[in-house]
C-alpha cells in the first residue's frame, strides 16, 4: 500500500479520535436515536475521513505516472511500483481512483476483459493501453485477431514476440527438467506394463478445437492406452485421486503415479505459437515421453534433440502407433528422448538462455509486476518527450484457425472453426465501435 509520513498518520488517528468523541457525545444527549440513525451517522464519519485520507493521496503521489488496471481480480495491485532506472508508478486496480487522477496508463487482462465496458473514448496519443494474457484463445476468441490485438501498444503474453514475454509459464524451475524426483527407470517402466498400458491419456475437456478426444480414439484402434477422466474414460484413478483431482495434479503422490508410464498423450486445447502448457512440462518433469500436438515452435523449448514425439512427424494414429511399438521394443532408442533425467543432460542454448534472461516468468504475479514496470518506463519516457507509436500486432498472440490433431488440418465442420469466423467479425465490430467514440 502507498506509504504515508509517520506524523500524517497519528494526525489522522487523532483526528478521528477527535470526531468520534464529538459524535458520542451528541449521541449521549439524544436519547431516543434509532439505530438506522445511528449506522448513517458512522457511515458518513467513515466517508469523510476516506474522503481526506484520499485527498492526502493524491496530493503525495501526483507526481507519479499513473497506471490503472481496468478489469477486475488479477492481479489486483494497488501500491506504488518501484522499477529499475530509479523509475516509479503509482498502480491501481480500483476504477474508482480516475476520479482523483490522470490514469496514464490502463492494463486489461484479458481472460477478464468485456468489451462493452471499456475506458472509451481510446485516446490513444494520450492513454497507454497494455494487454496480459496468458491463457488458450478459448477464453476470449476476438483476441485471435488482429483487429482487437492492435487497440492495444503493448503485450505481455507467452509469445516470444511480445513486449513482456513468458513463453515458459508452465515451467516451474530449470530444476524440474533434470530433477530426478519422480523418475522411473525403463526397466521398471517395464515391469509395470503388466499392470498398466504404455500410454496414459488424462483430460477433463471432452470439446476441445484441436479435437484431441476425436485423435485420441483413433490411436486406441492400435495402441493400448489408459484414459483418465471424464472424456473417454476406460480407467479409473485410484481412490486417493478421485476427489478433486484436477486440484490434485501436482501433488507428488500424483506426479509419481504419473511417472511409471513410458509415454502419455500431450493435445494442447489450442495451437498458438509458444503457447506450451503443464502438459508438455508435466511429462519431462516425471520423465515419461510426450506425444505432442501444440505450439509449432515447441522444439526450440526442448530440453535436448529429442524430448517429444510430435504429431506432424507421425501423421496418422497408425503411423504413431507404429512408431510407439518400435520403441516399447528398443529401450536405447526410447531413451534417446529421456537424456535430460538419465544424463542429466539439457544442451539446449535457447532454453537455457531463456530461463535465465526472464527468471520472472514462472511466476504470474510477477510477470505482470514486469509488464507493470515495462509500462512504467514507457510513461516516463512519454513524460521525457519520447513518445513510441507501438501496436500490438498477430505476433504478440498467434493463434490461427485451430488445426484437427487427427488430420493436421482445419476441419471445416469443427465448431471451433466456426466459432473462429465469427469473433474475427465481432473484432471488427469491436474495433469499429472503439474507435469511432468521440
Amino acid at each position: 500500500m502507498y506509504s504515508h509520513d509517520n506524523n500524517n498518520k497519528t494526525y489522522y488517528i487523532l483526528h478521528i479520535m477527535n470526531h468520534v468523541k464529538i459524535f458520542s457525545k451528541i449521541l449521549v444527549k439524544i436519547r431516543r436515536i434509532t439505530l438506522f440513525q445511528l449506522l448513517w451517522i458512522i457511515l458518513v464519519i467513515i466517508i469523510f475521513t476516506l474522503w481526506m485520507w484520499n485527498s492526502e493521496t493524491v496530493e503525495e503521489n501526483k507526481h507519479n505516472p499513473v497506471i490503472l488496471w481496468w478489469t477486475a481480480s488479477f492481479p489486483g495491485t494497488s501500491e506504488t511500483r518501484y522499477c529499475s532506472n530509479d523509475i516509479k508508478c503509482d498502480v491501481f486496480s480500483n476504477r474508482n481512483i480516475s476520479d482523483l487522477y490522470n490514469v496514464e496508463a490502463n492494463l486489461f487482462y484479458a481472460s477478464n476483459i468485456k468489451f462493452d465496458d471499456l475506458p472509451l473514448p481510446r485516446r490513444p496519443k494520450e492513454v497507454i493501453w497494455g494487454l496480459y494474457h496468458e491463457e488458450s484463445p478459448r477464453n476470449v476468441e476476438e483476441m485471435m485477431h488482429e483487429d482487437v490485438l492492435s487497440l492495444f501498444n503493448y503485450s505481455s503474453t507467452f509469445s516470444r514476440f511480445s513486449d513482456v514475454p513468458f513463453p515458459l509459464q508452465y515451467l516451474n524451475s530449470f530444476e524440474d527438467i533434470n530433477n530426478m524426483k519422480y523418475f522411473v527407470p525403463t526397466l521398471e517402466k517395464n515391469k509395470y506394463l503388466n499392470e498398466i498400458s504404455p500410454v496414459m491419456y488424462l483430460q477433463s475437456d471432452c470439446e476441445t478445437s484441436t479435437e484431441r478426444d476425436i485423435y485420441v480414439k483413433e490411436l486406441m484402434k492400435y495402441i493400448n492406452i489408459d484414459s483418465y477422466g471424464i472424456c473417454l474414460n476406460n480407467k479409473k484413478l485410484p481412490n486417493k485421486f478421485t476427489e478433486d483431482y484436477l486440484n490434485k495434479l501436482h501433488d507428488d503422490d500424483f506426479l509419481h503415479f504419473i511417472a511409471r508410464y513410458k509415454f502419455v498423450i500431450a493435445i494442447e486445447n489450442g495451437i498458438c505459437y509458444d503457447y506450451v502448457t503443464e502438459k508438455f512440462w508435466r511429462a519431462i518433469k516425471v520423465g515419461t515421453v510426450p506425444i505432442y500436438f501444440g505450439s509449432p515452435l515447441i522444439k526450440d523449448w526442448y530440453p535436448n534433440n529429442k524430448s517429444a514425439i510430435l504429431l506432424k512427424d507421425y501423421p496418422t494414429p497408425k503411423m504413431m502407433s507404429n512408431y510407439i511399438t518400435k520403441l516399447m521394443n528398443d529401450d536405447t532408442l526410447y531413451e534417446s528422448y529421456l537424456e535430460h533425467k538419465i544424463k542429466r543432460l539439457v544442451t539446449n542454448a535457447k532454453l537455457l538462455d531463456e530461463i535465465k534472461t526472464r527468471p520472472y516468468q514462472i511466476d504470474a504475479l510477477k510477470s505482470a509486476t514486469e509488464f507493470e514496470c515495462y509500462v512504467c518506463e514507457k510513461l516516463h519516457e512519454r513524460r521525457n518527450g519520447k513518445f513510441e507509436q507501438s501496436i500490438v500486432n498477430k505476433n504478440h498472440y498467434d493463434c490461427p484457425k485451430p488445426l484437427s490433431a487427427l488430420t493436421l488440418e482445419v476441419n471445416p465442420l469443427n465448431s471451433w472453426a466456426y466459432s473462429f469466423e465469427t469473433a474475427k467479425q465481432n473484432a471488427a465490430s469491436i474495433r469499429k465501435k472503439i474507435m469511432t467514440v468521440d
